[in-house]
């Protein structure tokens, strides 16, 4: 058994990120209160140790590269759905450069962090209207979503003009989200999604890692960690947050180790954009943490997720009744760490199955994890590659919030794509290697 093949290889990143995110709570200049880092770090290790499990388990069967062509077939299979899908894309695209525009916003590399605190003005959670643009909104997100991870998968074999109309959804996706309102989820989400489709290639392909790959690779990595440095930066400098005030604005619960190597090796305000950027990966697993101190309440289900548990509150006339017997809710009553902090996302579906479910949930997630990164490799699914990129993205996310299931659209999308690929027929290996040599599927022109 090879562990470090292509076979393994987002068991590797997995695996090699956990360390990650579990340094930056440990070296990170940010402290929380009371942590009891043994047991945080045996729930931890008991959920990645049955990751691994289930993965290797998955992971097994026939592997082997495949050509360009075995995803055309896919491609094929699903091209009236992804055109309806990229319409849509782009009409909603247009309509937020409109929109854009008539509110007066404007595209300003430096004035990134201005954008962002001027689009949370007066801004309360849980307070916006729901009508038809929002509800228009929610349905556009996720339209958009699955556009791009459609697209990401299956570029290679698109049309000139559906490459152009995606590069067009990508861009406003950009510019307008990331540079016009300083929002760095979505940065986050274009690096995910195209990092994990170039492995899904270069697995496909059998390509070997080079020098030169690797020199690319971290020099790629170096300038998206230097950008949200900057976007981090410009927001707190907008604020009037600096760490010569930083504890006047910071959480009762959290502290300054002003004696971190950080604020050693670089200025004050990228020091402080450093740390917070470090807090991303650590302060879900607080949240987590607190969790694990207080006993089970069920929501129904439904806790997982915060907009969905609203939509069932709404619907049965009951504020309350599903979010406030969720562990991010309860956590905030009893310790202080509420809603508007980040909880990482097995405190939620803890919610929902406890943290023994939640554990033994892992090894059956990783299992299907693994079984769809290699049919992404083999495009016997038509919704394979798209499914497992965004699996890929709320894994990243796992140990800081729930990301692709907060949010109603992104319920959305999960639902589409988990709906998608089960009723649609894994097509056989042998199937694929017959349909490439009678040229019955061809790359689209």
């Amino acid at each position: 058994m090879k562990i470090f093949s292509y076979r393994y290889l987002p068991l590797n990143i997995y695996v090699g990120y956990s360390g990650f995110v579990l340094l930056s709570l440990i070296a990170g200049p940010i402290k929380y209160k009371d942590l009891n880092y043994s047991v945080l770090a045996s729930f931890l290790f008991g959920l990645v140790f049955l990751f691994v499990l289930g993965y290797f388990f998955g992971a097994r069967g026939d592997y082997r590269k495949f050509s360009i062509y075995d995803r055309s077939i896919s491609y094929q299979r699903i091209i009236r759905i992804f055109q309806i899908l990229l319409i849509f894309g782009v009409f909603s695209s247009i309509v937020q450069w409109v929109s854009f525009f008539i509110s007066g916003g404007e595209l300003s590399l430096s004035d990134i962090g201005g954008n962002y605190v001027k689009g949370y003005d007066g801004y309360e959670r849980g307070q916006a209207v729901v009508d038809f643009i929002y509800v228009a909104n929610i349905f556009s997100q996720a339209v958009v979503a699955l556009v791009l991870l459609f697209s990401f998968y299956y570029f290679k074999v698109m049309g000139g003009l559906a490459k152009i109309s995606f590069l067009f959804v990508l861009a406003t996706y950009l510019l307008i989200n990331v540079v016009g309102t300083g929002k760095q989820k979505y940065l986050g989400d274009f690096v995910v999604f195209s990092t994990f489709c170039m492995l899904i290639n270069f697995a496909s392909e059998g390509r070997r890692f080079r020098l030169r790959t690797l020199g690319v690779a971290v020099a790629a990595l170096c300038v998206v960690f230097l950008l949200f440095i900057e976007i981090l930066r410009q927001r707190y400098l907008a604020a009037g947050i600096g760490l010569d005030n930083i504890y006047e604005k910071v959480h009762p619960l959290i502290s300054w180790d002003e004696s971190s190597i950080v604020f050693g090796l670089i200025g004050s305000d990228y020091a402080l954009a450093l740390g917070i950027f470090l807090g991303y990966f650590s302060n879900g697993l607080y949240g987590l943490y607190l969790s694990l101190t207080l006993p089970f309440e069920w929501s129904y289900f439904v806790g997982n997720s915060y907009s969905l548990g609203r939509i069932v509150e709404i619907f049965l006339s009951s504020d309350g009744f599903i979010l406030e017997n969720t562990y991010p809710y309860r956590v905030g009553e009893t310790y202080g760490w509420g809603f508007d902090k980040w909880h990482s996302m097995f405190a939620w579906l803890a919610s929902d199955i406890t943290f023994v479910g939640v554990l033994l949930l892992s090894p059956l997630f990783a299992f299907v994890y693994a079984r769809l990164w290699l049919q992404a490799i083999k495009a016997t699914n038509p919704f394979s590659g798209p499914l497992f990129i965004y699996l890929s993205l709320g894994l990243v996310f796992s140990y800081a919030n729930n990301q692709i299931m907060h949010g109603l659209s992104g319920v959305i999308v999960l639902m589409t794509l988990v709906g998608g690929w089960l009723f649609s027929r894994n097509l056989p290996c042998i199937k694929l290697l017959e349909c490439e040599r009678s040229r019955c599927c061809e790359v689209i022109e």
